[in-house]
């Protein structure tokens, strides 16, 4: 009886050579890659041998070095990428699926269609990133740094920004639904035009925000003081809201 090879944190199940003791060398010629573990390693001269998309699965990048490396429609299902450096990379109409990238830095990587469902997003840095049309759904995003990123036309649904730094960030236009600002600093960020759809404004820091012609009715402003309320001058909100605003003035609203 053959006995069976010993496990191995590099074993590729989709490769028909069985295991190996070198995921670099699998990254330079495959493009279907499971299970592989690139924990603090230097990716980019396995990737430059192979200009291919990949589609990586169950596959863990912690603190590897991916800086200004063409990854351009990859898929990335269940993957870890724990403090991973994105540095500079094209991460053009790359798929971000479960799993998490938490303390990655994509600092001026270019991000235009990005697609992130479901990831663990917290304490990443965003500054520079261009993130055109790029859609951040269900994403736990604490204290993530979107400050200083470039383009326009960025989604986000059902987010954590809890205490991130959004700081001058636009979402003119948007409609945002199920986001948690809270405690986030979103000074000088423009929500003009913005719908926020059961969103959570309250203890997030506004200094400077425009919310002209955005609709609140279904947000959560917090508590609505005289002072609080100045913060979203220009914005539509609902009658209990005004009756806040109002009892703070100290007026009654009577039907």
């Amino acid at each position: 009886m053959t006995d069976a090879p010993p496990p191995d944190s590099h074993y590729h199940d989709t490769d028909p050579a069985g295991p190996t003791s070198d995921p670099l060398a699998l990254l330079a010629t495959e493009t279907e890659l499971t299970g592989l573990d690139f924990t603090g390693l230097d990716l980019r001269p396995a990737l430059s041998r192979n200009q291919h998309p990949r589609t990586f699965t169950r596959c863990t990048f912690t603190e590897a070095n991916l800086r200004g490396a063409q990854l351009a429609e990859t898929v990335f299902t269940d993957c870890t990428a724990t403090a991973a450096n994105f540095t500079g990379a094209l991460l053009d109409q790359v798929r971000w699926q479960g799993g998490s990238a938490a303390g990655a830095n994509f600092t001026d990587a270019d991000c235009t269609d990005l697609t992130c469902d479901g990831a663990d997003l917290a304490n990443t840095k965003w500054a520079g990133a261009l993130l055109t049309d790029a859609t951040f759904a269900g994403c736990r995003m604490i204290g993530a740094r979107l400050t200083g990123h470039r383009g326009l036309g960025l989604n986000l649904t059902r987010c954590n920004l809890a205490v991130a730094n959004l700081n001058g960030l636009s979402l003119r236009g948007s409609h945002l639904v199920g986001i948690r600002f809270t405690e986030a600093d979103l000074g000088g960020a423009d929500f003009r035009d913005t719908t926020l759809e059961d969103c959570r404004l309250a203890e997030a820091n506004l200094r400077a925000a425009d919310f002209t012609g955005a609709d609140l009715r279904d947000a959560d402003l917090g508590e609505l003081t005289i002072a609080t309320a100045a913060q979203f001058r220009g914005a539509v909100i609902s009658p209990s809201q005004a009756a806040q605003i109002c009892a703070a003035l100290g007026l009654n609203v009577i039907d």
